[in-house]
């Protein structure tokens, strides 16, 4: 092996498959979607609905952005080329921080619905030859890759769709009940109406649960014509990913009958299901949300290694480091030390309790929604992003400016989370505030400093041959 460019064989297809599956929509409504549930009740209707709202705001912002910048190490490269290296550090800091607590989650929560389905598994060996084997599959050639992961996600959506329509073939209620008086169940196990409280909690929960398509732009160094399909690319998977998780969650919203056994289930959905069409429905269920978690799990592997490898090419390690992690594997096209090295982490953060593993997770949508905002709003006014040829945000400044009051709307909600949401936010915070230390210490020292490495033509080319040009 040695350092060398991504292979870009990628068709804008592939990408999309790639971005859904670590999107991964039954991942989604059987984790914090069942969470909603539980708390909001039927106000997960109401919830969700927001969530799509959200999400296209999201997908809005990294779609302008993604498309003038269009590299392996996904935000922090854009938003280093727009608002300076030190806002670039930050936001490889924070993904880099959350990347393997973030898919130690996953892979953990693999184990336990597969042992939940063969009762006589053990959850910690489930758990590392699951790593085991979806690390094999992202190291095969990254269209291999995207046909496996596409295969699955197959299966995936059956699931879903299976889910939406055991929801409405007989709906309990409707929409406008559910929207307007949402009920929960409460202490006495009879329902109540939901509080405003859980309500303000459970739609933060679930426009975290909604948003997505930003992985794609991880990506954009396998994707053919980059520039002209990226923004398209996001767009699509997260409309895909929203709907794909909103409308299953809403449809059991309204179509479970026995309202008090679904919301006091710990797997509200399969108990549903089984409800519905019977037990043997709802174990076929569990077996797809397996091959939906394993899926996901694969992709993440994938869409981790690229920002390895992207962070041993901008040279933020020794030099020895930098040269392995920015390995491509001739054949395949991989970045394979990055992956197994991901892999590795991912293996020992396994270790970790699973409260910890949230609480390094939680408050990662505020501060990267945050930066990107900020990036696309300063980008659009200095001509390097939205340029022609390039995807363009409409309305602008609309979309970043509702993603700046969204994420200030997140930080307050998880300040109000002293579980969870606070804890986050102060450790992610204290955690950026070390990066910027080591930027300002040790890189910015450096000859010629430190800033995101760009290799093909970018917004920011364009405009420096505009100015050229006048």
């Amino acid at each position: 092996m040695r350092p060398q460019n991504l292979h870009r064989k990628l068709t804008w297809f592939g990408v999309l498959l790639l971005t859904i599956s670590c999107l991964s929509p039954i991942v989604s409504i059987f984790g914090t979607g069942g969470d909603v549930l539980q708390h909001a009740g039927t106000g997960a209707a109401a919830t969700f609905l927001l969530g799509i709202a959200v999400a296209v705001v999201w997908a809005v912002i990294y779609a302008e952005l993604g498309s003038a910048y269009p590299y392996a190490g996904g935000d922090y490269v854009g938003v280093g080329r727009i608002l300076g290296p030190w806002a670039g550090f930050a936001s490889l800091t924070l993904w880099s921080a959350t990347a393997g607590p973030g898919t130690a989650f996953l892979v953990r929560t693999l184990g336990v619905y597969f042992c939940d389905l063969v009762p006589t598994a053990s959850p910690g060996p489930v758990t590392f030859l699951a790593l085991l084997a979806a690390t094999a599959v992202a190291l095969l050639a990254v269209r291999t890759s995207a046909l496996i992961t596409g295969l699955f996600l197959a299966v995936e959506m059956v699931a879903v769709v299976a889910l939406i329509a055991a929801g409405l073939w007989h709906p309990a209620r409707s929409l406008g009940a559910a929207l307007l008086h949402p009920v929960t169940l409460g202490a006495a196990g009879a329902t109540v109406p939901t509080a405003l409280g859980a309500m303000g909690l459970a739609a933060v929960s679930a426009a975290y649960a909604t948003t997505g398509g930003n992985q794609a732009v991880a990506f954009g160094e396998e994707l053919i014509e980059p520039h002209r399909y990226m923004g398209h690319v996001v767009m699509l998977a997260a409309a895909i990913g929203a709907l794909a998780t909103a409308v299953p969650v809403i449809a059991v919203a309204l179509g479970a009958a026995d309202l008090g056994a679904v919301l006091g289930s710990k797997a509200p959905f399969s108990t549903f299901v089984a409800g519905v069409a019977g037990p043997l429905a709802g174990r076929a269920l569990s077996a797809g949300v397996i091959v939906s978690l394993f899926n996901a799990l694969v992709a993440a592997l994938m869409f981790y290694a690229r920002l390895l490898f992207s962070l041993g090419r901008d040279a933020i390690f020794h030099g020895a480091v930098n040269a392995q992690l920015a390995a491509v594997h001739t054949d395949s096209g991989a970045p394979r030390v990055a992956t197994v090295v991901f892999s590795l982490i991912t293996g020992a953060c396994c270790l970790l309790a699973t409260h910890t593993l949230i609480v390094f997770t939680s408050g990662l949508t505020v501060y990267s929604l945050a930066l990107v905002s900020i990036a696309v709003l300063v980008g659009r006014r200095r001509c390097l992003t939205g340029q022609p040829g390039y995807w363009r945000s409409p309305l602008y400044p609309l979309a970043p400016l509702l993603g700046i009051l969204l994420a200030l709307a997140f930080g307050i909600a998880d300040l109000a989370d002293g579980a969870e949401g606070r804890p986050s936010l102060l450790l992610l915070g204290a955690i950026i505030a070390a990066g910027l230390a080591w930027h300002h210490l040790v890189l910015r020292r450096r000859p010629g400093g430190w800033t995101p490495m760009v290799l093909m033509p970018s917004a920011e080319a364009v405009a420096q041959r505009a100015d050229a040009i006048d």
